[in-house]
């Protein structure tokens, strides 16, 4: 959980979105936004909604699978 709230304070830095307009947004607590950003214990429902305001959406899949921007380095020819 830790790399998706790395991820998520980054993106709403990199748009210059306070913490409380993206709470706004997706109809959240602003402390629930401080907590996922900080990797404390955030519903699922939450986590779509804060996905969802920054115009992505939550997706899990299985561990160990290759998505799609993966391809280039999975058929990388060793050197």
């Amino acid at each position: 959980m830790e790399r998706v709230a790395v991820e998520l304070r980054t993106l709403r830095r990199a748009r210059n979105i306070t913490q409380q307009t993206l709470a706004d947004r997706a109809q959240v607590a602003r402390r629930t936004l401080t907590h996922a950003e900080s990797a404390q214990n955030v519903g699922i429902q939450e986590w779509c909604r804060i996905a969802n305001a920054l115009g992505y959406e939550l997706t899990l899949r299985p561990q160990n699978t290759v998505v799609f921007e993966e391809l280039p380095d999975v058929f990388k020819e060793e050197e």
